[in-house]
């Protein structure tokens, strides 16, 4: 009876833990899906209305380079697109995002064509699965129909995919041994697998049972003994809806039942421990009950093992949870940075478009301009709560820092809260970035204002703390509160408290402060990027932050900061001449060449930012030579000696902006260069920033500030 308990335990434990993995994998498939959708709707919503007429005035973007390259910016975008089409009424491609001009092909005959060619669904048509014509892959098309202003066929915008873009993916998730993740059509057409099976692909390689199940269904679990692999597992399905796609999760019985196998063996020998002393206890009472003692304490020895490692695995479940959103952060926010450079670049150009500009423009551009500023300012937020923004930090005297910013904050928080600083004696200089602790600081400060509607008092108290070998980096108070996060390693730190006097936080909110996006606040008063910001920055500066909280008594939040090694404190421990600056100062380029006899060579592997960056340099009269990678950059300043300056992104795929630069001054030693960056690991940027001749640059730059920076540097 217990060994069949065990056993459904362990299946339905199993089972449970494919359904959640089978749910996450399926979503994101689907937003992979969506994407590409948007992507095609949104082509057809641009297409000129000049070129919707007809069929025949469709079939003139054939020869429009424009739309070719707004094809390959859009495709971009996007890493799971694989290729962006135009095609006409007739079957003939028009425009392709991977050749141009398009090579004549005839997709006349394909299912998307004939399914479209006299039927207008009003949505996106998703063809099945076949092998592309060009990279003989299998590959889904998604189509849409472009009418003519008669409802008639003008053309079609097909986008596609390659399926091992899925079996990538999910090779990267490093599931546990004996799992396999697939994806089919619904009616059981097997399109993408991990572990792969090349061979099966294309083919309806599921069982009979199973096929009836899924194309029935919208979600179950069957257990298969014959499965694709011919292996006896139990398998998760779920459908995407909206579409023919079916997501699978499946694991093998025999991993499934490793472990119930070890504790039957364990309890086969218990048992059989307990037959032989069935028989002793015939013999000699004394030694069975010696047996039953010994057996009954093995027991509960391994029932404490089996707890304490489940504790271990939920601890490292939830730190790879930690760790995947602060990646994620730190992805959403390079991207956004190149976003924001866009659109700043291309505001310049409209701001200086004529003298005789309309008021209602003017307001409307001076809105977007505010935009963008918020925008980058929540991209620090984003960056420093993923720990990927670029600090400078410096030898910082963080008592004199405070009292810089007590009329700052006397001027933030208004009359009704008294401000109190409490600084100890000879506190040594902290080793932390000055401009990003000011920030905190402001953060802190706002949050205490509102938990203090009536007034109060707000305390920032600044003292020195050593933490040594025995010490966990937590407090031994009674009080609720969130230890040290990341616990202390040993040695000695600034420690700087803001204390309000509010209506401190309940236990629910205390747990969860440190959430990104997380807010107690009403709606649009707070990004809940605040506490998240701080715990951030006090993390990538090698310290850690507590926060502890009683309801009606205040918050106390308090910073720890590793101090500053003694042979880089100064004798002016001011942050602004201690740390190095991400660009050096601006200075005015007397002896250099005229603006308008420099040959700039622009690299940046996002299409839309570098179409950008290049027209402000084209207007300011320079020369400019576009590339989208480091390894076009270098052949060009391998062979042509007559470049003046290097203007590069940092993250690219491949090649990236430090590497290029070292790469090129080994051709070019006197080569100056710029590095623009959105987000970048600091040690990467750090020993090329104090190099003579490059520049680091944060996206996003002014235009003006990025031709200033190349005047100077010339």
């Amino acid at each position: 009876m217990m060994m069949d308990r065990l056993h459904d335990e362990t299946v339905a434990e199993a089972t449970l833990g494919l359904r959640t993995l089978n749910a996450s994998l399926a979503e994101q498939t689907l937003r992979a899906i969506e994407g590409i959708e948007l992507t095609v709707n949104g082509v057809v919503e641009q297409i000129p209305a000049a070129n919707r007429r007809s069929a025949d005035a469709f079939k003139r973007l054939e020869g429009d380079h424009e739309t070719h390259e707004f094809l390959k910016a859009r495709a971009s975008s996007l890493p799971q697109l694989e290729a962006l089409s135009l095609i006409a009424a007739d079957g003939t491609l028009v425009n392709f995002t991977r050749q141009f001009p398009a090579p004549p092909h005839d997709l006349s005959k394909r299912d998307y064509f004939l399914a479209l060619k006299h039927t207008d669904p009003g949505h996106v048509y998703v063809s099945r699965p076949v092998k592309s014509v060009a990279t003989q892959e299998w590959t889904l098309y998604f189509a849409r129909r472009v009418n003519d202003p008669d409802g008639g066929l003008a053309g079609l915008v097909v986008g596609a995919i390659r399926l091992s873009y899925f079996e990538r993916f999910y090779r990267s998730l490093h599931v546990t041994p004996g799992s396999g993740i697939s994806l089919w059509w619904r009616d059981g057409m097997l399109l993408a697998r991990y572990p792969a099976l090349p061979d099966k692909v294309g083919t309806i390689a599921i069982s009979p049972g199973v096929a009836e199940l899924v194309a029935s269904h919208e979600a179950g679990i069957h257990e298969t003994p014959q499965s694709v692999d011919g292996q006896d597992r139990i398998l998760s399905f779920l459908s995407l809806r909206n579409y023919p796609l079916v997501v699978g999760v499946s694991r093998t019985r025999g991993e499934i039942l490793a472990r119930w196998n070890d504790q039957a063996l364990v309890i086969a020998a218990a048992g059989l421990l307990s037959a032989v002393a069935l028989v002793l206890m015939l013999w000699a009472m004394a030694r069975q009950f010696l047996a039953y003692e010994t057996a009954n304490r093995a027991l509960q020895e391994r029932q404490q093992a089996v707890e304490a490692r489940n504790v271990a695995e939920e601890h490292v479940r939830q730190l790879q949870k930690i760790e995947a959103l602060g990646q994620l952060t730190g992805g959403v926010a390079h991207d956004f940075n190149n976003l924001l450079q866009a659109v700043r670049s291309s505001l310049h150009l409209l701001e200086r478009s004529g003298e005789l500009v309309e008021a209602e423009r003017r307001r409307a551009l001076q809105v977007a301009s505010q935009a963008v500023e918020r925008g980058a300012t929540l991209t620090q937020h984003l960056l420093a709560f993923a720990r990927r923004q670029r600090l400078a930090p410096a030898p910082v005297d963080l008592g004199a820092q405070v009292a810089g910013m007590v009329t700052l904050l006397e001027r933030t928080l208004g009359s009704t809260i008294r401000i109190r600083i409490d600084r100890e004696a000879d506190v040594p200089p902290a080793l932390v970035d000055p401009h990003q602790f000011d920030i905190a600081l402001l953060n802190l400060a706002i949050n205490a204002r509102d938990a203090m509607p009536g007034g109060g008092t707000l305390t920032i108290a600044i003292a020195s703390l050593s933490v040594g070998e025995g010490s966990k980096g937590r407090s031994e108070g009674e009080e609720k509160e969130i230890g040290v996060s990341p616990a202390l390693a040993p040695g000695d730190y600034v420690a700087v408290t803001v204390r309000d006097s509010g209506t401190g936080m309940p236990p629910d909110v205390l747990d969860r402060a440190f959430e990104p996006f997380f807010t107690t606040k009403p709606f649009g008063q707070g990004s809940g990027l605040g506490l998240s910001m701080v715990h951030g920055l006090t993390a990538q500066s090698g310290g850690g932050i507590r926060l502890e909280s009683h309801l009606g008594l205040g918050t106390a939040v308090t910073l720890y900061l590793p101090l500053a090694p003694a042979d880089s404190r100064t004798d002016t421990p001011d942050a602004a001449t201690a740390a190095p600056p991400l660009a050096a100062p601006l200075a005015a380029a007397s002896d250099g060449p005229p603006l308008g006899m420099s040959h700039v060579l622009l690299v940046e592997d996002d299409a839309l930012v570098r179409m950008a960056n290049a027209a402000v340099l084209d207007e300011a009269g320079m020369m400019v030579t576009e590339v989208g990678s480091g390894e076009e950059a270098l052949a060009l300043l391998e062979a042509d000696d007559n470049l003046s300056i290097l203007v590069t992104d940092f993250a690219m795929p491949g090649m990236t902006g430090a590497d290029l630069a070292r790469l090129a001054r080994r051709h070019r030693p006197d080569l100056p260069i710029l590095i623009v960056t959105g987000y970048a690991e600091k040690a990467a940027l750090q020993d090329l920033g104090r190099e003579p001749g490059i520049r680091i640059l944060s996206k996003p730059i002014p235009p003006t500030a990025l031709i200033e920076h190349i005047s100077a540097v010339l």
